[in-house]
């Protein structure tokens, strides 16, 4: 019988130096979910046992009374449908106006492309709060201030991060596909429909993520345009129930809504992630 080799010393430094980064991984995982954990175990305890030292992470009587108030007394489901309903247009408004600037860039051939190309990317250095006062001067002289349109209308008009992503993937896509389609008789849109789109799914979903996940959200946009409550969507619904002065009394219906409001993103990006990850390989390179 042959005897067993014995491990090098190279080796053993190398597993010791991967259980030591899966150890500090674990850890430093287990520190970021600790909030998490809280925000749970605080949803189903009562109001009384919500400060009681030590935490107690495992309630002692578990209750679902706070997400009955959360729903009946403070009807949490109309600002949930007022996200949902905004959410979704503006995903339908970016996914639509930025795929077609995308797919100009990356296909059609005109003069000065490239600078354009460059002054779209220009405007991603503008600050937030640069742009805010004259979209809100804008609105305002609309007559639009206090609806939700400022809050969905700009999502037609693109993004200049989102035509970035888009373009850079449809330049990977083969040029011989858009030409021969385009022999068949084929026109730029038919070409885009039917051939770039089923390619892009990574791309859009990657897109998606993104826009679902800002507009999910969102508070500063709401707080500035929406002056009904009626209209509040679930991040601005938080704050004000946030500002109540029994503020002690519904820290459980808080961390109630605060659950709700955060399971869609991470079921999103638990479903989609592959997607996430493929449509995050796209190349950098500017067109000559």
């Amino acid at each position: 019988m042959s005897a067993r080799r014995s491990a090098k010393p190279g080796e053993i430094n190398a597993v010791s130096q991967k259980l030591l980064i899966y150890a500090v991984l674990a850890l430093g995982s287990l520190l970021m979910l600790l909030p998490f954990f809280w925000m749970v175990s605080t949803a189903f305890k009562k109001s009384g046992a919500v400060f009681i030292q030590p935490i107690q992470w495992i309630p002692k009587e578990p209750t679902l009374d706070n997400f009955k108030k959360l729903f009946i007394d403070f009807q949490f489901q109309n600002y949930i449908g007022n996200t949902v309903w905004l959410t979704a247009v503006n995903m339908a408004g970016y996914m639509v106006s930025c795929a077609l600037v995308a797919y100009g860039f990356a296909t059609q051939r005109y003069k000065h492309k490239n600078a354009l190309f460059l002054l779209v990317l220009a405007t991603m250095m503008l600050p937030k709060e640069v742009i805010f006062y004259p979209r809100f001067i804008l609105f305002k002289y609309l007559g639009l201030y206090g609806t939700m349109a400022p809050l969905w209308l700009p999502a037609f008009f693109g993004d200049a991060f989102q035509i970035f992503l888009m373009r850079q993937f449809f330049m990977g896509i083969p040029t011989e596909l858009g030409e021969a389609a385009k022999i068949d008789g084929c026109s730029r849109l038919r070409i885009f429909g039917k051939i770039y789109l089923p390619l892009s799914k990574p791309v859009m979903a990657t897109s998606a993520i993104y826009i679902f996940m800002f507009h999910w959200n969102d508070f500063f946009g709401p707080l500035i345009y929406i002056t009904k409550e009626s209209n509040r969507t679930a991040a601005l619904a938080l704050m004000y129930l946030k500002s109540s002065f029994y503020v002690q009394s519904l820290m459980p219906t808080q961390m109630c809504g605060a659950i709700v409001t955060a399971m869609p993103c991470l079921l999103l990006y638990y479903f989609c992630q592959r997607y996430f990850v493929a449509g995050m390989t796209v190349s950098t390179g500017v067109e000559k």
